[in-house]
């Protein structure tokens, strides 16, 4: 009935107008020259009508010589960075529907295909593409989880360099030095040779991180694509490699105590000299875009992976302390792996209709992971292996069918869709040293998903679009069979259910861009964990309401003002968030959740020349919130403003310098919590690099 309501305003707002004229509107093309570009309504073989989109295009800011998320998002209003010192990985959240902590509430995609461990059982994003290596970051908010499916936070889709035929050679070697000993390296061919064309790409980051002790970090990423072109086909093949080894240096307590800690009294200080994450991860992809004729095509997508996740961490710390008892001077040792092979077919059609054309979109998708776990206790607080003390299999089988469909009427069009999802999860722990027996899982949930969109062109170049979707997040193997033997599982646990509504206007002209719009989320059966007279319980909390304003606008000053036109482009740009999220039923009710500032604010200014050089002010400022849903005072997060320089200068043709301080003004703040303390954000730092071109 909400639904109904939603959108019945809406059309009635839109109806004179809408009868108006019966000309078809067709958007054929992207919104070319700006940053923050929307899709048009149909994109290969999926449809974007009245979805909130943001499309960040890196080639326009200077290029990013590490993986600095502030700036890569820097034009994405919503989207909460929780920064990591060594940039390890990305931990994301939206309008404070979760936890950062590996992106675990938002869906994270390189080039249409999921990263995570397990999207579904385990969605920990221990690998994140690498951002020098990437030309476009996509964030899709209501409506994703019909396109994608889970995760309640909407899509983040990190876009490579497309491959053409016929595409001239080109390539780089790049390097770059900065503070706290980071050394990278970026190196990438491309090229074409009769019907295939190529691309071949290799990134590497080292560094020894701001604490004095285990703070040190490589990440290797390799990247081999190869698209072979014959008549309405393109066969595509591709490998993704990464291997990462991470020290974990530890965080920080709030106030003074025992063995803490304490945040500020000695930011070098680590607590944890041992502690280690090492991450593997290989994907290999197949696939064929077939432009069936002019009207219809069919992509179809096969991959693999493999992917291994080992850690050790010593035992008897605390929040923020240096371990200390019995329990340190030995550590857990944890090795989990997760392969298995995924498909997905998706074919659209354009039709023609009561004098208008629509277009229809549908698809399979099949995903299949097996992830055993074997931890293990090792005798030193450094040991590499152990006792085993407990062993299970996992595994996730899940079945998709989606299907959207876009109604055109002259310049209104609605687009309704379905998502229905089978997903089985099996869970037998072989052995439990801890509690001397064993638990098993087995659970099918069907998961149903709804969603209407509409987009009314108020002219080609602006329109109104509504949305209203559901999504929902998964219950992960963390949540059937805990890790922690004082944790338990309630017997009625069942999966989280958000519903999205949006209305919003988006447009340009020459010299400005602009999208605004107005959301309400409402999510159900939120997961938490609840203390018991043994320990503590995962069940669902309670619900809660998410509702604000996400608006963006960017100025092209040369454009509004002549005078400056002789020096090159001026592009300032600004957006908002700005949120009321609270808990409305549970024992968490009138709550704050975490991770859910009252207003994230970006600005900036980005000044080119020509392809002579680009030079970026960008800022960030966050208002205070929490790092855990009970508010808290020990993990509550305090307001900070951070700003970034960046520059790079093209010498010539073939040379190019750039260089960054990160930090600008030296702001002292943290903005990621943890259970085992704050963790510091980096204090200010440079870097500077040269860049071949050939």
């Amino acid at each position: 009935m909400q639904h109904i309501l939603f959108f019945l305003l809406l059309i009635s707002a839109t109806q004179v107008s809408a009868q108006e004229t019966l000309e078809e509107i067709r958007v054929t093309k992207e919104t070319n020259g700006t940053f923050s570009e929307y899709w048009e309504e149909n994109k290969g073989t999926q449809i974007f009508s009245g979805k909130k989109n943001t499309v960040t295009d890196l080639k326009q800011i200077p290029k990013l010589q590490t993986n600095n998320y502030r700036q890569a998002t820097s034009q994405t209003p919503g989207l909460l960075i929780s920064e990591i010192p060594n940039e390890s990985l990305a931990a994301m959240t939206y309008r404070g529907l979760g936890d950062p902590h590996e992106s675990y509430n938002i869906l994270l995609l390189q080039d249409g295909l999921p990263v995570a461990a397990d999207m579904y059982g385990y969605p920990a994003h221990y690998y994140s593409p690498a951002l020098p290596m990437m030309e476009k970051f996509q964030f899709i908010r209501g409506g994703a989880g019909l396109l994608y499916g889970p995760q309640p936070g909407g899509v983040v889709n990190y876009l490579s360099a497309p491959l053409y035929q016929g595409q001239a050679q080109r390539g780089q070697v790049g390097l770059t030095a900065g503070s706290y000993n980071l050394l990278s390296t970026n190196n990438a061919v491309f090229g074409s040779s009769g019907d295939h064309a190529y691309g071949v790409e290799y990134f590497r980051r080292q560094g020894n991180g701001p604490q004095s002790v285990n703070s040190d970090f490589t990440a290797d990423y390799v990247q081999l694509r190869n698209h072979t072109f014959k008549g309405k086909n393109k066969y595509k093949l591709s490998f993704n490699g990464y291997n990462s080894d991470h020290g974990e240096p530890g965080a920080f307590a709030k106030t003074s105590g025992a063995n803490a800690n304490v945040y500020g009294a000695d930011l070098k200080r680590a607590t944890k000299r041992h502690d280690r994450l090492k991450v593997t991860r290989a994907q290999l992809a197949a696939g064929i875009e077939r432009r069936i004729d002019k009207d219809s095509e069919l992509h179809v997508n096969l991959w693999g992976q493999a992917y291994e996740r080992f850690s050790k961490r010593q035992r008897g710390g605390g929040f923020g302390t240096f371990p200390s008892g019995a329990d340190a001077a030995t550590n857990t040792i944890n090795t989990q792996r997760y392969y298995g092979l995924a498909g997905e077919v998706r074919y659209r059609r354009n039709y023609r209709a009561l004098g208008n054309e629509h277009s229809f979109s549908g698809g399979v998708l099949t995903y299949n992971i097996d992830s055993p776990l074997v931890e293990e206790r090792g005798a030193r607080a450094d040991a590499n292996s152990g006792v085993t003390r407990r062993r299970m299999e996992r595994k996730t089988r899940t079945n998709s069918f989606f299907a959207e469909n876009r109604f055109a009427f002259g310049k209104l069009m609605v687009t309704p869709g379905i998502r229905v999802e089978s997903i089985r999860q099996t869970i037998d722990e072989r052995k439990n040293a801890g509690t001397g027996t064993t638990r098993a899982d087995d659970r099918t949930d069907n998961q149903p998903l709804f969603g209407l969109g509409l987009a009314y062109h108020t002219s080609d170049d602006s329109q109104l679009y509504a949305n209203a979707s559901e999504s929902y997040k998964p219950i992960t193997y963390q949540e059937s069979v805990p890790l922690d033997a004082s944790t338990e599982v309630s017997e009625d646990i069942a999966p989280s259910k958000v519903v999205t509504y949006e209305l919003g206007h988006r447009g340009q002209t020459a010299a400005l861009n602009w999208d605004l719009s107005a959301f309400f989320i409402r999510y159900e059966n939120k997961f938490g964990q609840v203390g018991t007279a043994s320990g503590v319980e995962f069940r669902n909390t309670g619900a809660g309401t998410h509702q604000g304003i996400d608006a963006a606008t960017e100025l092209k000053l040369a454009n509004f003002v002549d005078t400056l036109k002789p020096f090159g482009n001026f592009n300032l740009y600004a957006n908002i968030s700005i949120l009321d999220a609270r808990y409305t039923r549970g024992s968490l009710k009138d709550k704050t959740p975490m991770y859910a500032p009252k207003t994230i604010s970006r600005v900036g200014l980005i000044h080119s020349r020509e392809e002579r050089y680009k030079v970026a002010l960008m800022g960030v400022i966050l208002g205070q919130h929490f790092g855990t849903d009970d508010n808290a005072d020990e993990r509550a997060i305090g307001a900070y403003t951070v700003f970034d320089l960046t520059a790079d200068v093209n010498l010539t043709k073939a040379w190019l310098v750039s260089a960054g301080i990160n930090n600008l003004f030296d702001r002292e703040y943290y903005s990621r919590v943890r259970n085992d303390g704050l963790v510091w954000a980096l204090d200010r730092n440079f870097y500077a690099g040269v860049t071949y071109q050939f």
